[in-house]
């Protein structure tokens, strides 16, 4: 699954959002250039292994409760399992509750691991988990997230607006500008773990 025909033309992207984020933690504002691709595809390998794991349990969560909830909602057709299915349908939506949860969870902190492993080129550094979640939960990156967050939210209902009000002659423009914001959404993040490791800017 991680090395589908539709993920392996995206690992030079994702390497190069890796490279945003390394450029963050340095404080360099000149943007990453597209090169070395083979350096570059490896990079964005390992980046989609470490977004494969993080977003491993709320995955699980996901599965579960959509095989619960539909045993539920078979049940539920039998009136003499009527109260089995009430209570199968509502484990399901507490499995579909937490998946919920720990997405958000994971692509808050995921970001933070992305930037351990990108300064230090070692992926097992993605999952020092003590580091990761000890620069994730500091006021430091949660700014930072929230202004990476709010650019991305911002610049989409843009898009989505120029879009529609063009009749969708800007939709090939705005993958674009949506590239830009995730490059934006990355290097805040990478800033964020700066400043929260006290390193400064090179």
């Amino acid at each position: 699954m991680l090395l589908s025909p539709f993920v392996l033309p995206l690992l030079p992207l994702f390497g190069y959002y890796l490279r945003v984020v390394k450029a963050g933690i340095d404080g360099d504002e000149t943007p990453p250039v597209f090169g070395e691709w083979v350096e570059l595809s490896v990079d964005g390998l390992k980046a989609v292994v470490v977004s494969f794991v993080y977003f491993l349990v709320p995955l699980v969560f996901t599965l579960i409760g959509g095989i619960v909830i539909g045993v539920g909602a078979i049940l539920a057709q039998e009136r003499a399992v009527a109260g089995v299915a009430t209570g199968i349908g509502v484990v399901g939506a507490l499995f579909v509750f937490a998946s919920l949860v720990t997405v958000l969870l994971a692509t808050y902190v995921f970001p933070a691991a992305l930037a351990n492993m990108a300064r230090s080129g070692d992926i097992a550094d993605a999952f020092a988990l003590s580091d990761v979640f000890g620069v994730a939960f500091s006021v430091e990156y949660l700014v930072a997230g929230l202004l990476g967050i709010a650019a991305v939210v911002l610049i989409g209902i843009m898009n989505t607006v120029l879009t529609v009000f063009t009749l969708g002659l800007f939709l090939l423009l705005a993958v674009f500008v949506q590239f830009y914001a995730q490059a934006v959404f990355f290097y805040l993040f990478g800033r964020g773990y700066a400043n929260a490791r006290g390193l400064q800017a090179k």
